[in-house]
């Protein structure tokens, strides 16, 4: 059995200018766990994901500094990188601003059981399908049950 015989088509997706509040909204409506960003031509750029939007409004975790002189030095670098994460996804106003761009991918023609192996990542709740680079369709958790 391929994708094509249980994914979601057509594919709900968002601009990368919509808010967040906007993005949240048809999330809600629509009882999905993320949606496809896509530029004019149904191209993909990314995923803004229920994940992406409980991680903006979380609260910051600070790195720790050691302060030498009048600077600041991270102690561990992971912590200050992943902080700057934070920062960005807490300063998102659009989709484009939020959305990972690191988004997992299939095919019309992909087997279900590929999909199943990917979707055993607790990262991949939802699988865009791509065919001629634009977003035909999506596979969910609920699709592959």
């Amino acid at each position: 059995m391929q994708v094509q015989e249980i994914m979601s088509s057509p594919a709900i997706t968002i601009g990368p200018e919509m808010r967040i509040q906007e993005v949240a909204r048809i999330m809600r409506e629509n009882q999905i766990s993320g949606v496809p960003v896509v530029d004019a031509d149904g191209v993909l750029l990314g995923a803004v994901t229920e994940c992406s939007l409980i991680a903006r409004n979380a609260p910051l975790k600070q790195p720790r500094y050691l302060a030498v002189l009048s600077a600041y030095i991270p102690l561990v670098i992971d912590e200050y990188y992943e902080y700057k994460e934070q920062l960005r996804q807490a300063m998102a106003t659009n989709a484009g601003e939020l959305m990972d761009t690191e988004v997992r991918t299939v095919e019309p023609t992909t087997t279900v059981e590929e999909a199943l192996e990917l979707m055993l990542n607790p990262e991949n709740s939802s699988l865009p399908v791509i065919e001629n680079d634009r977003v035909v369709g999506v596979v969910t958790r609920t699709d592959l049950v």
